[in-house]
């Protein structure tokens, strides 16, 4: 991720610009290609690059014009209704991941939560946050469940929606729910699974709702 981020900077490249193939780009930062998709994943989950089948890989968010479907869900929704909408979306996307999911997304899920865990502010935070929800829409292997994940994604990083995790403590404390989340995957439990993501959106509402994770970094 450092390698590729500096690649950017030194190569001054702007949002809509393409990134070289994979391969080269590989080549160039000298790491593997797996190592170069999961950092490509985690800054497509945030909302910093999209890549296009056939197209490649570029900087920024992606256009309304590429939106996988269900585009017209960005234009007037505010983040009470983007809080409803995940609330009512993602348990169930959560159930069935439990029944679908490879070891593969265990393992990937798994080090997403030890990320959020170690993150030492929001923006590392933000980044391991969006690629453990996306991660459980591809899960599915549902196209259609994954392309709602995406957009949802892409919804979250508008700075009105985001919800910003000042507080060290209120990190860890979510970090421990998505390992409960993974836990219940893990089990192959459809309904423990489901639960504690409620649970979680419900913390998440909660926590960073009228600054009470600002109260809690200043010990109040």
């Amino acid at each position: 991720m450092d390698r590729l981020q500096e690649y950017i900077v030194d190569h001054q490249l702007k949002d809509g610009d393409v990134l070289p193939p994979e391969r080269r780009l590989a080549e160039d930062l000298d790491v593997t290609r797996r190592e170069l998709r999961t950092a490509l994943a985690s800054l497509e989950a945030s909302g910093r690059v999209w890549r296009g089948v056939g197209r490649g890989t570029y900087l920024g968010a992606r256009p309304l014009k590429f939106a996988p479907t269900l585009r017209g869900l960005r234009a007037g929704a505010s983040p009470a209704d983007i809080a409803e909408m995940r609330l009512l979306f993602e348990p169930a996307l959560a159930g069935l991941a439990a029944t679908k999911a490879s070891g593969d997304d265990l393992l990937e899920l798994e080090k997403c939560a030890r990320k959020n865990a170690a993150a030492k502010n929001d923006e590392q935070w933000q980044q391991w946050d969006h690629r453990f929800h996306l991660l459980i829409g591809q899960a599915t292997r549902n196209p259609a469940l994954i392309a709602l994940m995406e957009v949802i994604n892409g919804m979250r990083v508008k700075p009105d929606v985001r919800e910003k995790t000042a507080a060290q403590e209120t990190r860890r404390y979510f970090a421990q729910q998505h390992e409960n989340i993974v836990s219940a995957m893990k089990a192959r439990d459809s309904e423990l699974a489901s639960r504690t993501m409620r649970e979680h959106l419900l913390s998440v509402q909660w926590r960073t709702s009228v600054g009470r994770d600002d109260a809690t970094e200043r010990g109040g």
